[in-house]
């Protein structure tokens, strides 16, 4: 009896992941799936697609990230990627949830199902992040354990509280097990941890981890039986560094992941793709690159049947011709081809108005001229810091910036509950003053600058425009990137959106001459589970004593 199916596809090299090898072979794909991998004379179908000889892998899997980081709503972000050949991401909303806490979660849920982008949601597992900063929410396990039952959900995101899970915190084991009841699984965030702090994760079900900046803190995640996600945002480019522990023996072990990347860098640099062609430079074998960004990401996310062409796996794939630098030249999702953005309307969430109050005379740093200060170190590329301790320019009592050190400001923006001052070398900003209301994991305001007027300015300025980034020059002119949806996400097309953002990094290459993105970094510099020295809305944190200090001892 012959079978007739959706589309056949032939003339075709196509990667078997199973055995690390490129076949010449042909795809049969019916009802969105693969119906059977290689040549048959019983099967006939609808439409039949030439591959001319070029290459099919998987579609490209993003094994962490954060939407919110993009600048984009989720629907965007999905028109964005999918070109580049990400067909399926695993995104953890703790921002947006920070803001907005269950209705910023439903918020993703909704705007997400305009997107043929297979997006797979972990919740947030710590709202507020740690007890030393302000959220505009608080999501205890009994407020999660409802969205195990959305079909989009996969599981509990990064684990980043260490102290709650090795001290026991009944919440956090909560949703810990909420989640493995479930039948979901739970990731984790080991940055920083020892060798005997990552197998207290495991030993409550914790499973992958994308902290790795190096080769050796990848293989001890690899030894207590972590699966890795390598990788290599705006921020984080941690890649390089690790691709050298990855080898045929080990490799199912490591996928990759962007977690934080901006609209900017996913259109002008890419993606996963761009993940796939760095890994391809090194010389990693590109059976085995391809694997990594597609079937393995699935299997470190429990997810069956997607990331391998053959019998039964969801018809998820991309063609294109050369095999020593990746790029996307058709895209299929669940058995279509696309051929140009998906419709889709930005829906919006009510309006996060900003409350805070910061004066000029706030701004005031007094400090003793004979001592020395510490001071959070940018390290670029990185978002841990290092913890000077150093001498800095001080006249009649207060702190002088210059263009060697700034001020830096977070100031809590929901219920007008203060604000932390410190100082921060590395943004070299000569004139102005930088602001945004993306400052991880809480998002209040951070504000960076050698001008205090400036600074207040820019910090007006978001309160104006409902939150977002800002730009202030030595002549106090503005530039803005308004981000309407909790103060991180624009509710414009993503062309628009990039077009301004690269309007606003040109307004800042006036006040500084670094090479790296300044509003992600700063963004980091609030996140107290990062080391080594950072600052909240409620002071300076020093990581290593887990506690806050005073400026100058």
């Amino acid at each position: 009896m012959t079978q007739t199916v959706d589309l056949h596809i032939i003339n075709a090299k196509v990667l078997d992941v199973f055995n690390l090898k490129f076949d010449d072979t042909e795809l049969w794909i019916n009802d969105g799936k693969i119906f059977y991998r290689g040549a048959n004379l019983t099967y006939k179908a609808k439409t039949t697609f030439d591959a001319n000889h070029q290459y099919i892998i998987p579609g490209l899997i993003d094994a962490h990230l954060h939407i919110e980081s993009s600048l984009l709503a989720p629907s965007e972000f999905g028109k964005l990627v999918l070109k580049k050949g990400v067909t399926r991401i695993f995104a953890d909303p703790h921002e947006i949830a920070s803001v907005a806490g269950i209705s910023g979660i439903q918020y993703m849920l909704e705007d997400a199902r305009q997107s043929p982008l297979h997006i797979h949601y972990m919740l947030p597992s710590s709202v507020p992040a740690t007890p030393f900063e302000h959220a505009g929410a608080t999501l205890n396990a009994a407020a999660l354990k409802p969205f195990y039952s959305v079909p989009e959900v996969n599981g509990l995101a990064e684990v980043m509280d260490f102290p709650a899970v090795f001290n026991q915190d009944e919440d956090m084991h909560q949703k810990i097990n909420d989640a493995l009841a479930a039948n979901k699984h739970v990731d984790g965030h080991a940055a920083g941890l020892s060798r005997e702090q990552l197998a207290t994760y495991r030993q409550y079900g914790i499973d992958t981890d994308h902290e790795s900046e190096n080769a050796a803190q990848a293989l001890d995640r690899v030894n207590a039986g972590f699966s890795v996600f390598v990788r290599e945002g705006t921020v984080e480019r941690d890649e390089a560094a690790i691709l050298p522990a990855i080898n045929v023996a080990n490799q199912q072990f490591f996928s990759f992941a962007t977690d934080d990347k901006s609209a900017t860098d996913l259109e002008h640099e890419g993606s996963i793709d761009y993940s796939v062609n760095l890994a391809l430079q090194k010389g990693l074998d590109p059976a085995i690159v391809f694997t990594m960004a597609s079937f393995n990401a699935a299997k470190a996310h429990h997810i069956k049947n997607v990331g391998a062409l053959t019998d039964g796996y969801v018809a998820d794939l991309v063609l294109f011709n050369d095999i020593k630098h990746f790029e996307a030249k058709k895209v299929m999702v669940d058995g279509h081809w696309l051929n140009h953005d998906h419709d889709s309307t930005v829906t919006t969430i009510a309006n996060q108005a900003l409350n805070f109050k910061l004066s000029l005379s706030d701004l005031s740093l007094p400090l003793q001229a004979d001592r020395p200060a510490h001071v959070i170190s940018i390290m670029p590329h990185h978002i841990t810091t290092e913890h000077l301790v150093t001498n800095v320019p001080v006249e009649n009592g207060y702190f002088i910036p210059n263009a060697t050190y700034a001020k830096v400001v977070v100031a809590e923006r929901y219920h007008q509950l203060g604000y932390g001052i410190g100082i921060i070398k590395g943004l070299n900003i000569q004139s102005g003053a930088i602001a945004s209301t993306i400052a991880h994991d809480s998002h209040n305001l951070i504000i960076a600058g050698c001008d205090d007027e400036a600074m207040i300015i820019a910090a007006n300025t978001l309160r104006e425009i409902g939150g977002g980034l800002v730009v202030v020059d030595a002549q106090h002119q503005v530039t803005t990137l308004p981000l309407p949806i909790g103060g991180l996400m624009s509710d414009q097309p993503y062309q628009k959106a990039i077009k301004t953002n690269q309007q606003l990094l040109a307004a800042f290459s006036t006040l500084s001459d670094i090479d790296f993105d300044p509003f992600l970094t700063l963004s980091f510099m609030a996140l107290p589970v990062i080391p080594s020295l950072k600052i909240t809305d409620q002071g300076l944190f020093d990581f290593d004593k887990f506690q806050f200090i005073n400026i100058q001892d």
